[in-house]
């Protein structure tokens, strides 16, 4: 069921529990001032059987209470005999009064047959009837005296009782009515502050759907729950079209970057097969060059599964391990690769930390391979590895010509080359630093860049890694300082590491 159908619904109950409510309170009320006349009729009951056994209808003088009656009879003081009704009813249906009330009330109507059903003696079982030539509704007493035909009527209007339920019925209506209006204009309110938001919103859902990526959902009062919605799904809407544009863009960067060693080795295997590799020096070479790109292309979709298993988090072991050995072993590949290459590397450890070895190292390998192939050979790089302050903060620092802002921002993304070539050239695929990214994420920890480009020696590129720190029990170990050729080691090793 629809809320505005729920709504409504709920807007006509309240309806009926206003009428119900306000039928119950006129009706009590009519039945309590029902009952304040049969008191006054069983007050009065003696006073008018008095004056029927005297024979005298002789009432004048009489406001309600006071002094004596006829023979000396005294009336009630609770009741007025202003609207006092007595008469007799003979067999034959004939009403005779003996006492008329002075009001235009008129007289009762009593039938033989209802006064024949009242009970005998002197008890009273009242009765409601109607008004002779008037509107108005008497409540009746009949009552028969030993020794005589016919029946004694009393009587009382209830032109009172009847006037204060009908007013009280107006005034039920009206006020019901009133808060009603109140109630509806309310209902309508909300059926266009909540109702049409949430229609307008499924509306423009099912659009996206269909395939309208650009629908979004119109704004609403910016404090209101429909306001806070509206803007959470348009978020999250723009949020999802980016992903999906970033979706795009890696599948066409993966298929891009797969699709060049796949052209070679399906350009060498057509070679082959029109016969232009006759010549073993030539089948030799390209044997070689399809072996470099099947290569080539099995790093590529090994890095991608890697990618996808850090972004499940199950691609990484747990153990206890120091960064320090880690730090120089990546220095030392460096100086490897590029012996002319100015590599300076401060350690001070121990470095205690829980990852996965294997993992870590190779995220200080592509950030050296990043430094070596993208700076000059003469640029110096700084390798600076501390613990402090519950973290193992790991600086990398080329003094090369450094990334623009553009390039800078998009450095961690997957397949993204800074240079407007994107060429390949210097042989990666352009998920180096992606994974990297990944890798320290993974073991909660943060990688940043600041670059800076410019010819000042101060500028160039920094990467900083930071890892929590793993707790270790309290020991000094010796101060050890290596130095080799261009590849400086410094470790002041404190060992005052607290459990």
């Amino acid at each position: 069921m629809k809320l505005r159908s729920r709504l409504y619904i709920g807007l006509a109950a309240v309806a009926l529990t206003f009428a119900v409510a306000g039928f119950l309170v006129a009706n009590t009320q009519r039945r309590y001032l029902t009952q304040q006349v049969d008191q006054q009729l069983r007050s009065a009951m003696p006073f008018a059987i008095g004056i029927v056994s005297r024979g005298t209808g002789d009432v004048g003088g009489f406001g309600g209470s006071g002094g004596a009656g006829p023979g000396g009879i005294v009336p009630p003081d609770n009741t007025n005999l202003s609207e006092l009704f007595v008469g007799h009813l003979d067999a034959d249906g004939t009403l005779t009064a003996v006492v008329a009330p002075q009001l235009s009330a008129g007289e009762p109507i009593v039938s033989v047959a209802r006064a024949a059903a009242a009970p005998p003696g002197p008890t009273m079982a009242p009765f409601t009837t109607d008004g002779k030539g008037t509107d108005s509704r008497f409540r009746v007493v009949v009552v028969q005296r030993p020794g005589t035909t016919g029946w004694e009527v009393i009587a009382l209007p209830l032109t009172r009782a009847d006037a204060a339920y009908r007013r009280l019925l107006l005034a039920s209506g009206l006020g019901g009515l009133v808060v009603l209006g109140a109630i509806g204009l309310t209902a309508v309110w909300v059926v266009r502050l909540g109702v049409k938001p949430i229609n307008d919103m499924t509306e423009a859902a099912d659009a996206i759907t269909a395939g309208d990526d650009e629908r979004r959902i119109a704004h609403y009062p910016a404090g209101t729950e429909a306001g806070r919605l509206a803007r959470a799904l348009n978020t999250m809407l723009d949020e999802r079209q980016a992903a999906d544009e970033r979706l795009r863009q890696f599948v066409t960067d993966a298929s891009h970057e797969l699709r060049t060693p796949l052209t070679s080795i399906r350009g060498y295997s057509d070679l082959y097969a029109q016969g232009g590799l006759q010549d073993g020096a030539a089948l030799d070479d390209a044997m070689r060059r399809v072996s470099a790109e099947a290569h080539r292309m099995g790093l590529i979709v090994d890095d991608l599964l890697l990618l996808a298993k850090l972004d499940q988090g199950r691609a990484l072991s747990t153990d206890d391990i120091d960064l320090a050995p880690l730090v120089d072993d990546a220095a030392r590949d460096a100086r490897a690769v590029q012996p002319g290459r100015q590599l300076t590397v401060s350690v001070a450890g121990p470095l205690p930390v829980v990852g996965d070895a294997l993992r870590l190292q190779q995220v200080l390998a592509a950030l050296l391979y990043n430094a070596l192939v993208h700076t000059p050979v003469e640029t110096p790089i700084e390798l600076h590895a501390q613990s402090s302050n519950d973290l193992v903060t790991i600086d990398l620092i080329d003094h090369g010509p450094g990334m623009d802002a553009e390039t800078q921002l998009h450095a961690f993304e997957r397949f993204y080359r800074g240079d407007s070539s994107r060429s390949r050239h210097s042989g990666g695929s352009g998920l180096g630093l992606s994974i990297a990214k990944s890798i320290v994420e993974a073991h909660g920890g943060r990688i940043t860049l600041d670059a800076t480009p410019g010819p000042r020696p101060d500028q160039g590129c920094r990467f900083r890694i930071t890892l929590p720190e793993r707790r270790m029990p309290e020991r000094h170990l010796p101060e050890r300082h290596i130095a080799t050729d261009d590849v400086v080691s410094e470790r002041a090793v404190t060992g005052d590491r607290s459990a």
